[in-house]
């Protein structure tokens, strides 16, 4: 496509008759004395390397070291038409960092342009050497160090075959008036001025397959597969050259990247000495362990069947089913198979590579499997896995005035194979006063394990029912440091774990519903806050801990404080801690209604 800023009219040869031009050249004409150390037109791409049916960008650039004051150029670029072709070019007025331009003429072949009635018209017969022509004066004199010129966008013959093609300014030629590159400056003055090629390599020899770069701490790890039988393999980081190794080698590690660096690396092939096109990839060094990728769970007759591609050397994997870990694999493992029996209902699946002691963040995935008829959770006669008051309202309604009830089997809260009104009160005494819990299938889904004629009609499909929450538990606190940290407790259940108001100073400390635990390693010593004001949109409650679950001692809590804006948001401050020691963080809701999301906030004092 023809792109121009100036105009040439009718006579589209690389020497339209402008006094713009005259006044170039005649100045070429009566100055032949070079100016100052000298300005390069040069010529610049992506990759030497290029395969027929490829295309790729030419960039034109002016460059300046010494920043000598520039106004006319005039540049032909040249290339073998039995290799490459122009398919479009972008002259300065639409190129990012080029300066203005008072005047412009320009040609080039068909199609990008109509091609020479005058001047070097060989260049545009579509046969041999084709050429693109420049000539302009700037609006004003530039000094710049480096500018573009024009980028042009050029493709490689399907038909071209492998060797050596060259772009470059071609020979002078004065029957046409092309005397070569010439950079003036203001006054018309010759500055001394050269002109640089492009050695490019056709190849259809196809590069690496695969690559992949990934990193862990300070070290990037390369791998890809060979799509031939190299000689060998040759791999740059950022543009310059990083190792030569045998053509047999599928990985490479790149250590010692400093942390934040953003690397770019290419990886070819050589067969014979013909260079393979390039493979690329780039990566951010962050210290992370990059995640194993590509993960895929699908359900088949023989269980399910998990498949991954390891970005990185992993030394062991590890299979997490619905929050617990399920297997370690060896190193190299791409795959794995659940074949349990009794697996039911949505499955979540995590993949988390381990190498250097150091474990990656996990790569999930789910599968919903059709649950059997009649499982359920003791308690949650709702069938919606959470146990609140409605179920005990469903339960009591099913009783006493012939209401509906997904699952009477769960309403049976201590498993004798009937219903009657002991069992709600027991249910309301587990939900409110720390009553006994309910008879199994309880805390999870299961079927019922006394037989009885009372049934289950609708089974506990809810992703509740099957997968353990982080932090609904205190054996799954949810680990935390300073600063911010984000919950929900809409899902969560109800712990069974002791606590007291004794320390609580008359701040209305409620029953602790549907609440959710953190752990917290102290940094340093101080006396630390722990605070929900303004970040919660329910009536909390917060107990603060120090040790373990098995051993946890109560050190605080709070319901209502007066110094939170909400006063029904809580705050736990004043707590002296110790670096290095254990604490935990209970926040749960004043009643079952209250529950949501919310920000815990850690300071120390």
């Amino acid at each position: 496509m023809k792109q121009s800023g100036f105009n040439p009219g009718s006579r589209p040869g690389l020497i339209a008759i402008r006094p713009w031009m005259l006044s170039l050249f005649l100045s070429i004409l009566i100055s032949t004395a070079g100016v100052g150390q000298g300005v390069v037109l040069s010529l610049d791409t992506a990759d030497l390397t290029v395969a027929p049916g490829m295309q790729f960008d030419v960039e034109l650039r002016v460059e300046n070291p010494d920043e000598l004051s520039i106004q006319g150029i005039q540049q032909v670029v040249s290339w073998n038409s039995s290799a490459l072709q122009l398919l479009s070019v972008t002259l300065p007025d639409q190129i990012l960092g080029a300066p203005a331009v008072l005047a412009l003429a320009w040609n080039a072949p068909p199609p990008v342009g109509p091609g020479g009635d005058l001047g070097c018209s060989q260049w545009w017969d579509g046969q041999g050497e084709e050429a693109f022509s420049l000539g302009l004066v700037l609006d004003g004199p530039s000094t710049q160090a480096s500018f573009p010129l024009a980028v042009l966008h050029m493709r490689v013959n399907a038909f071209a075959g492998n060797g050596d093609s060259t772009i470059s300014a071609p020979l002078a030629d004065l029957s046409c008036g092309w005397l070569g590159p010439i950079v003036t400056n203001p006054t018309g003055e010759i500055i001394a001025t050269t002109a640089t090629s492009l050695n490019l390599t056709v190849s259809d020899l196809p590069g690496p397959t695969t690559l992949q770069c990934a990193s862990a701490a300070e070290t990037v790890y390369l791998t890809w597969q060979e799509s031939t039988v190299f000689d060998v393999i040759q791999i740059e980081r950022d543009g310059t050259l990083l190792a030569v190794l045998d053509g047999a080698i599928g990985s490479f590690e790149d250590a010692g990247i400093p942390l934040g660096t953003v690397v770019n690396y290419r990886v070819r092939g050589f067969l014979n000495t013909l260079p393979s096109a390039a493979s690329s990839c780039s990566v951010t060094v962050d210290g992370a362990i990059a995640q194993p990728v590509g993960l895929s769970c699908v359900s088949s007759i023989s269980g399910i069947l998990m498949s991954w591609q390891n970005p990185l050397p992993y030394q062991s994997i590890s299979i997490i089913r619905n929050g617990s870990t399920l297997v370690s694999l060896p190193a190299g493992s791409s795959s794995f198979l659940d074949d349990n029996p009794d697996l039911a209902g949505i499955i979540d699946y995590q993949v988390v590579g381990s190498i250097g002691g150091q474990s990656s963040e996990a790569s999930s995935c789910q599968v919903d499997i059709p649950v059997p008829d009649g499982l359920f959770i003791r308690g949650d006669c709702t069938a919606d896995g959470t146990l609140n008051l409605a179920d005990a309202v469903t339960a009591l309604q099913y009783l006493f005035i012939g209401g509906e009830i997904p699952c009477a089997s769960a309403a049976d809260h201590d498993d004798d194979g009937t219903l009657d009104l002991s069992d709600g009160i027991s249910f309301l005494s587990y939900l409110f006063i720390l009553g006994d819990p309910p008879a199994p299938p309880f805390p999870t889904v299961g079927a019922d394990p006394t037989p009885d004629s009372l049934g289950c009609e609708v089974s506990c499909t809810a992703p509740a029912c099957f997968i353990g929450l982080d932090g609904d538990e205190c054996h799954s606190a949810i680990l935390v440091g300073l600063g911010d940290s984000q919950f929900d407790t809409t899902n969560s259940t109800t712990s069974t774990d002791p606590y007291s108001d004794d320390n609580c100073n008359a701040s209305l400390l409620g029953l602790m519903q549907q609440d959710i635990w953190f752990s917290f390693m102290a940094p340093a010593d101080g006396f630390a806050s722990f605070s929900l004001c303004e970040q919660v949109g329910f009536d909390s409650d917060l107990v603060v801990y120090e040790g373990f679950c098995t051993s946890m001692v109560q050190l605080g809590c709070n319901g209502d404080d007066n110094s939170c804006l909400n006063l029904l948001n809580s705050r736990v401050s004043g707590i002296p801690i110790s670096q290095g020691a254990s604490y935990l963080i209970r926040i749960g809701g004043w009643d079952n209604l209250a529950y949501g999301s919310g920000t815990l906030s850690i300071t120390i004092d």
